[in-house]
């Protein structure tokens, strides 16, 4: 079962999105959407070559109402594709994980090598980097965190499914009462050693408040090795000026999880500096997604749709360094 969410573009006709039911109390239905973007990708032979994740398929067919119903339609790339231009799923959308999943994973890689000794994923939803570099990094903790609801909802799937490898820590965090590093500190999370904070597309939905003070706890880990991988979602305002449509921040609003907090890209390095970091890469726009594509290995013509219809809001990626 997928439900419906209209959103009126403000110009041209409505634009139809399904968003995926939960099945499981307490999860995000952007999360899940996300999952079910992934399994997408897995089904394409050239996208896979660059990005797998191989517990996405599970997770969405377990989180999802009538999950493996909809994944059992999906026999190969193009029942796939029929599928999303019929239920209105943007081919942007799933061909979007590809750099976001794929920059979040390498740079978290390269931040390791270079001396962190720890991940810590904010927001981490249904999202598996951490399952994803357990094989490879399985000495590395990995603390997601997350609102006690959805923690509890991953942590079943995780654990009915795959199990929970023993350097993942699942930490709930109720916002209203607690702060997210004393959370962790009772986790054994160190402060004093190189991190790799995370928050792929979950800031959005915090108020400017809040996330000032995200940026104060990673920037309060003083250690020449920690790294911010991070997230911005432009404004309605900044993509029409870019003449592109502001649809994905319409669906989040449409599925009762509107975006709280956005920095246009051409804003986001003096954002960044104001709160006390340097830019180290921000991946936005047409083309630098295209130089991305390219340098993934990828020609933009294996892309499914055409590329000036990038959504200015299919967020900004960023590699930050504390000052």
């Amino acid at each position: 079962m997928i439900s419906k969410t209209i959103c009126q573009q403000g110009r041209g006709e409505p634009v139809v999105f399904y968003v995926p039911e939960t099945a499981q109390p307490g999860l995000s239905r952007t999360a899940l959407g996300v999952c079910a973007f992934c399994a997408m990708v897995n089904r394409n032979p050239t996208y896979r070559d660059v990005f797998f994740d191989p517990f996405a398929e599970r997770l969405f067919a377990e989180g999802a109402v009538d999950g493996q119903h909809i994944l059992d339609r999906l026999t190969d790339w193009q029942s796939e594709l029929t599928f999303a231009d019929e239920n209105g799923i943007a081919r942007r959308l799933v061909a979007s994980v590809l750099w976001r999943k794929t920059f979040m994973q390498s740079r978290a890689e390269q931040a390791l090598e270079n001396g962190a000794q720890q991940i810590v994923v904010l927001g981490s939803g249904l999202d598996t980097i951490g399952l994803r570099l357990s094989g490879s990094h399985s000495q590395v903790p990995v603390f997601e965190v997350d609102r006690p609801e959805t923690i509890a909802a991953k942590r079943f799937l995780i654990s009915r499914n795959f199990g929970v490898p023993p350097n993942i820590r699942y930490t709930a965090v109720d916002f209203a009462r607690e702060t997210t590093l004393n959370k962790l500190l009772e986790l054994d999370y160190n402060h004093n050693i190189g991190t790799v904070f995370i928050a792929e597309v979950s800031l959005e939905y915090v108020p400017p408040a809040e996330v000032a003070e995200v940026y104060q706890m990673v920037r309060s880990n003083r250690s020449p090795a920690t790294r911010f991988l991070t997230s911005f979602a432009s404004t309605e305002s900044v993509s029409q000026s870019m003449g592109e449509s502001d649809d994905i921040g319409n669906v989040v609003a449409g599925a009762g999880e509107p975006f709280l907090f956005n920095v246009a890209p051409d804003e986001v390095s003096d954002f960044a500096t104001e709160q006390g970091f340097f830019v180290l890469d921000h991946l936005y726009g047409s083309a630098r997604i295209v130089d991305y594509i390219a340098a993934l290995g990828l020609s933009i013509d294996v892309m499914d749709f055409p590329i000036e219809q990038l959504d200015a809001s299919s967020f900004s990626l960023c590699r930050l360094k504390p000052h």
